[in-house]
């Protein structure tokens, strides 16, 4: 009797042990731990994400931030994207610290449809100037197009230079940038003129309006085209 009752007790650690991991896992799932892919064919949903943010300030000129330039742009972007009747989405709105990853998880579990991530660029070379876009090196959908188009737009606007679409990570050509490698719909990430540059200074800060206004309208034209 004693044998029986054990293995009995034993069997019940067992159950009760494979019911709490196939509930984990169930919950992972359903949060998104492992990274569900989603079909990103329904409503236009559009994530925006200021680059850097609090103690990651980004590039720096004197006593310009990247972070506060990004920040100024992407809300700009917002709200011409939403007076076009376009939904957006956020990473941060604030001079919020929001790592790499969180960034990414939050446009998957929302299911956004594209992701543009805005930056501004830095050099040594105080001549360097122009504007840039990177994307994957295995795109997810049109974004080498629309990376095109707004190179081309913004450039149009400001009478900056065009330096093109590149495809993987500046520093590692056989990787990609985190954002356009962990997002799962099509992702760029758009480098606005140089901050260590005079001149892309004043386009960014006498034309901040025309290069949202570029940047909102190429996305509307391409989303609704």
């Amino acid at each position: 009797k004693m044998k029986v009752k054990i293995k009995k007790d034993v069997l019940k650690r067992y159950i009760a042990v494979a019911t709490a991991i196939i509930i984990t896992v169930a919950l992972c799932f359903y949060f998104g731990v492992f990274g569900t892919k989603y079909n990103y064919t329904g409503e236009p949903y559009v994530c925006l994400d200021a680059g850097h943010g609090a103690d990651d300030v980004g590039a720096v000129n004197g006593e310009r931030y990247e972070k506060g330039d990004n920040l100024a742009l992407t809300l700009k972007v917002r709200d011409k994207l939403e007076a076009k009747g376009v939904k957006t989405y956020l990473t941060r709105e604030d001079d919020s610290d929001i790592n790499l990853y969180h960034r990414c998880r939050s446009a998957n579990k929302n299911r956004c449809t594209l992701f543009v991530s805005i930056h501004r660029n830095s050099a040594d070379d105080k001549n360097a100037n122009g504007i840039e876009a990177w994307i994957p090196k295995k795109p997810k959908g049109d974004e080498a197009e629309l990376a095109e188009k707004l190179l081309e737009n913004i450039c149009k606007a400001t009478g900056q230079q065009n330096r093109g679409v590149k495809k993987g990570f500046r520093d590692n050509p056989l990787g990609d940038y985190y954002i356009n490698s962990d997002t799962d719909m099509p992702s760029l990430l758009l480098e606005v003129g140089f901050i260590t540059n005079v001149e892309d200074n004043k386009a960014f800060d006498e034309k901040l309006d025309e290069i949202a206004e570029a940047i909102a309208e190429t996305i509307y034209s391409s989303i609704k085209k």
